[in-house]
């Protein structure tokens, strides 16, 4: 049977998607089942029908898991009969129609040198060139970023193991959105290259046949590549690990979570992409791997907007295309929001998803509010 046709009404039907990613109690009214109720009914009068609810980020969940601790500032917050926040958000969601997918980052920990992930296994932790855990190509305002290694089973097996229980203890969430399914921007001719662990370089010498000196660092390991000109090579070593990892969580739901789907948040410069972040996207959607694409189309202008998602669609392989639009983050207007979606429309596109909630809704520069709800909201329906 086809993963699609067993999926919730809104997504296997000729509505238009119209989502948000949205980050748990980015309102600072969730603080209670009451301030989560005013946020689902906000939406839901504006139109939304699908959101990527922030569940897996810096190193920690927004319910009670047996593997990753519960994020520290929900800890104070109660939900009526509800356990935690991810359980009032789903069964209250599915009451207004919403779809809810889990949007999980990854590889991606944050920026607290004190998260158990850091303290209880270091192993797990990605190594820059220079031999540092902090990835100074992203997250400057605070060090750098974090990252596991995807090179590490034992990492990409407890990732798995998170996203099983997701969707087992939450039969209401429709799917997982993988974002910073990828490493960190790492460039080698700019010395900011990273995965330089042991196990990604032992697996690379060993795959290359050449053997690493018992007193082998970064900076060695660094030197052979460019001596010996393997830095394609290494960029694909780096890929497959990314792309085996995609190839799990897939599995993963067909095998055991019948209908429920996998999406993921890219941007659409494929090409630069796979270079700088080692995701080979094509590869993906080649082997139907990803069931969505939500292209982060952070472009200002419609014309642009357009031809990324034409772009993107023509390599889509039957999997669905959500365009993810930055226009209320960017803080433009309702008019050239509007060009945005025709834009996106046009090039084929089957909904919208707008990065992100607290841009739209609660920080709001511009009346967007008012322009989905006229134009999308229930009124409209």
């Amino acid at each position: 049977m086809n993963k699609l046709s067993c999926a919730d009404e809104a997504l296997q039907s000729n509505t238009k998607i119209l989502g948000v990613w949205h980050r748990p109690n980015s309102s600072e009214r969730e603080v209670d089942l009451a301030g989560l109720c005013s946020v689902l009914d906000e939406f839901s009068e504006a139109g939304i029908n699908l959101v990527f609810l922030e569940t897996f980020f810096h190193a920690s969940t927004i319910f009670k898991s047996s593997l990753v601790p519960y994020r520290p500032k929900l800890e104070e917050f109660t939900y009526g009969d509800y356990p935690d926040y991810l359980s009032a958000f789903v069964a209250e969601a599915e009451k207004r129609g919403i779809s809810v997918h889990a949007w999980v980052q990854d590889f991606y920990v944050g920026v607290n040198d004190e998260a158990p992930f850091i303290t209880e296994h270091p192993d797990w932790m990605l190594i820059n060139q220079s031999g540092a855990l902090r990835h100074t190509t992203e997250g400057h305002g605070f060090g750098g970023y974090l990252f596991l290694d995807p090179a590490n089973d034992e990492v990409r097996g407890h990732l798995i193991k998170l996203y099983d229980e997701i969707l087992e203890k939450f039969p209401q969430i429709k799917g997982i959105n993988l974002d910073y399914i990828r490493y960190p921007i790492s460039i080698l001719s700019e010395d900011t290259d990273t995965g330089y662990t042991e196990v990604s370089m032992n697996g690379f010498a060993k795959r290359c046949g050449f053997i690493l000196d018992d007193d082998n660092d970064c900076y060695k390991f660094n030197a052979i590549i460019k001596e010996k000109s393997l830095e394609s090579d290494w960029i694909a070593y780096r890929s497959e690990f990314i792309t085996s990892f995609v190839k799990s969580v897939h599995d993963m739901v067909d095998s055991k979570h019948n209908g429920k789907l996998v999406s993921t948040a890219i941007f659409p410069e494929i090409e630069q992409t796979y270079n700088f972040k080692k995701q080979n996207i094509k590869v993906w959607l080649d082997n139907s791997y990803i069931d969505m694409v939500t292209p982060m189309v952070h472009f200002y202008g419609a014309a642009q907007v357009g031809e990324a998602v034409s772009n993107l669609k023509s390599m889509c392989n039957g999997a669905k295309c959500y365009t993810g639009l930055y226009t209320t983050y960017h803080n433009q207007t309702t008019t050239e929001l509007a060009e945005h979606i025709e834009a996106s429309e046009k090039a084929g596109a089957e909904g919208i998803v707008l990065f992100d909630a607290a841009k739209t809704f609660f920080e709001a520069k511009q009346d967007y509010y008012g322009f989905l709800s006229q134009n999308y909201g229930k009124k409209n329906s």
